[in-house]
C-alpha cells in the first residue's frame, strides 16, 4: 500500500512537470497536416478504421497515422493497434520505459489525438510526446490540448463531425 501510494505520488509529480513544460510551448495547428498520432483508451466504443478514415478525410495515408493502445495487463494481445502502453511501461519513478511508448513519443507529429478520459498512464505518454497541435477531452488537464471536447461525445462519430469542423475554422 505504501509503495503504491508513493508510485502514484512519483508518477503525479512527473506528469505536472511534462505538463508544466507543454504550457510553456507555443503551439499552433499546422497547414497542411501531414502526421497524426492517436492515443487510445479502448474503454471508448471505438474501432481503428474510425481513425483511419479520419486520417484519409484529412488527406493523409495510413502510414501517417501511429496509434497508441491502453492495456489495463500485459496478457492479452491487443488487435485494436500494433503499439501498447499499459501499467508496466511505467516504472516506479514514473519514467516511461516500454518499447511500444518510447517508440511512439520518438516521432514528430502535426497532430496528436488524446482519445481518452482521466488516465495517469495516458496523460504521462501525451505529455512527453512532441505534438505542433493536440486534440482531447475535457476530463483530463487542459494544459495537455489545444482543442477540447467534452468529454459527454460518446460515439466516435460525434467526435468526428465536431473535430472537422473545428480544424476547418482554425487557421
Amino acid at each position: 500500500m505504501i509503495f503504491k501510494s508513493l508510485h502514484e505520488s512519483l508518477l503525479n509529480k512527473k506528469i505536472e512537470k511534462s505538463l508544466n513544460v507543454l504550457d510553456g510551448e507555443n503551439r499552433i495547428k499546422p497547414n497542411p497536416i501531414k502526421t497524426i498520432g492517436c492515443i487510445v483508451d479502448p474503454m471508448f466504443p471505438v474501432d481503428v478504421d474510425n481513425f483511419n478514415k479520419l486520417a484519409l478525410k484529412i488527406g493523409l495515408k495510413e502510414k501517417d497515422l501511429k496509434i497508441i493502445t491502453f492495456q489495463e495487463n500485459d496478457n492479452g494481445f491487443n488487435i485494436f493497434s500494433n503499439m501498447n502502453i499499459s501499467p508496466s511501461s511505467i516504472s516506479f519513478t514514473g519514467e516511461l520505459k516500454g518499447k511500444d511508448s518510447l517508440e511512439f513519443i520518438s516521432y514528430d507529429f502535426d497532430l496528436l489525438i488524446n482519445f481518452f478520459n482521466d488516465n495517469n498512464i495516458l496523460t504521462l505518454l501525451s505529455s512527453k510526446v512532441k505534438a505542433k497541435f493536440r486534440v482531447g477531452f475535457d476530463s483530463v488537464d487542459s494544459k495537455l490540448n489545444d482543442l477540447i471536447f467534452s468529454k459527454k461525445i460518446k460515439k466516435f462519430n460525434d467526435f468526428e463531425v465536431e473535430f472537422m469542423k473545428y480544424l476547418k475554422l482554425i487557421k
